[in-house]
């Protein structure tokens, strides 16, 4: 992932002739997911693709269904250090994985042989016999057993859809504009926004992803069993329902 820096907030084509607006949507990627964009003004984009259609001011977050694999024992197939390539075996979970649909995701070695250690995953096989192919940026620094625990976090800025933290959410960023269902664009993860708010903030409150509505914040709640973590910042009071100025921190 790269960092585009730009000065002019209003331009067309951010990255040159060939890349993409912040008030743009397109149906094929102009830049790398999770690249970074840097407005003069402080705010930050990221560059995402979508797994539903998505209103504008809205939290988002991956779809974790598609693109993450929780911590499991017994699925790998033993390899050695230096080797770029691993394969993961369950007919549960990858057993209709599609080409490419951990790609840009991360590979955990939660326990056993290799624990510790995170690699980025380039590109996965389609499955095959209930298995697929791994393959790594970076060659293992320590051989893998079939008894080595792993998990996988999805790019976070791959298939994102509206946020809801009753799902345990990660937000990826807030939607500038309406997106298209399988479509790309730019997130914002930092500096002045504007966002769907339920409940209402003064000036100033701590904001937190809410349990609600979906992509919406509301005021950050420090009971353990409905707290989530912060988002932003309210920059001025809103009111019960509707989109309210976000000084944003995710970034």
């Amino acid at each position: 992932m790269s960092t585009i820096q730009n000065a002019n907030y209003g331009l067309d084509r951010i990255g040159g002739d060939g890349g993409q607006g912040i008030f743009e949507e397109s149906s094929t990627p102009k830049h790398r997911l999770g690249e970074k964009l840097e407005l003069s003004d402080g705010r930050v984009f990221r560059y995402a693709s979508f797994a539903a259609a998505t209103g504008a001011g809205l939290l988002v977050s991956q779809d974790i269904s598609a693109t993450a694999i929780v911590p499991t024992d017994g699925k790998l197939t033993a390899a050695s250090a230096g080797a770029t390539e691993v394969t993961y075996t369950d007919s549960g979970t990858v057993g209709s994985a599609t080409l490419d649909q951990y790609a840009g995701g991360y590979l955990h070695i939660e326990d056993d042989a290799g624990k510790g250690f995170t690699y980025r995953i380039k590109s996965n096989t389609a499955a095959s016999s209930n298995a697929i192919t791994f393959t790594l940026y970076d060659g293992l620094q320590v051989a893998v057993t079939t008894a080595t625990d792993v998990a996988v976090t999805g790019n976070p800025y791959s298939q994102v859809r509206a946020a809801l933290g009753t799902a345990d959410y990660i937000v990826a960023g807030v939607t500038p504009i309406a997106f298209t269902v399988n479509y790309y664009g730019w997130v914002q993860t930092r500096g002045v926004s504007t966002v769907l708010n339920v409940g209402g903030a003064d000036i100033g409150e701590a904001l937190m992803l809410g349990d609600a509505t979906e992509g919406a914040t509301e005021i950050f709640d420090d009971v353990a069993a409905n707290m989530h973590p912060i988002v932003g910042f309210a920059l001025y009071a809103t009111t019960a329902s509707g989109y309210g100025g976000v000084m944003l921190q995710l970034d």
